[in-house]
């Protein structure tokens, strides 16, 4: 099910008392783009979409719904039922859709998410925050750039990094990149 990133954006937004220009100012973009953000009109980039959950104090699990609860705080997010994320659009080269595979909410300790990445698609620019990172290549081949390291992974293959560090990613393949991804704590 697709998010509608903006209306969640423009009402954490509203909620805090913040004008459109204090938060374009903190978060390194145009009150127009925020803007169209806020009206679903634009998709942001992954890197701009993180500086403005920032600039609204919140991480971007809060812009994902919640899953259904099960006994005994057991949560199923079930397959057709995922939130999903598209993160930019085909000619900023983005091309990412993130699909929350947990809960979302300040009590989680972990985001789980797959990244599907599209051919020339990934990260257009290195973010870095705390805490720690984990991903499983499930389909394709990653670039993954960290601090000033670079590095191809293929299906099967895993990383773990400190998330302090400088990092990005890209699929330079001709074919669409799943990544099993885990951030601790929740981040995006």
């Amino acid at each position: 099910m697709p998010v509608k990133v903006g209306v969640r954006l423009k009402h954490s937004r509203m909620l805090m008392g913040l004008s459109l220009k204090e938060v374009a100012t903190k978060a390194g973009v145009t009150e127009g783009y925020l803007s169209k953000i806020e009206n679903n009109v634009s998709q942001p980039s992954f890197a701009s979409l993180h500086r403005i959950t920032q600039a609204l104090g919140i991480n971007m699990s809060a812009l994902f719904a919640s899953a259904e609860k099960g006994d005994a705080d057991v949560y199923i997010v079930r397959k057709d039922e995922r939130a999903v994320l598209k993160t930019g659009h085909k000619r900023s080269g983005n091309r990412v859709t993130l699909e929350n595979l947990v809960p979302s909410g300040p009590e989680f300790l972990l985001q789980v998410s797959i990244h599907v990445i599209e051919p020339k698609g990934g990260s257009n620019e290195a973010i870095s925050h705390k805490g720690q990172e984990f991903g499983f290549v499930l389909e394709g081949r990653l670039k993954l750039l960290v601090d000033q390291g670079s590095y191809t992974l293929e299906a099967g293959d895993a990383f773990y990094f400190d998330s302090e560090l400088g990092h990005r990613y890209a699929n330079d393949a001709s074919v669409t990149t799943k990544v099993l991804w885990v951030n601790t704590p929740p981040t995006f």
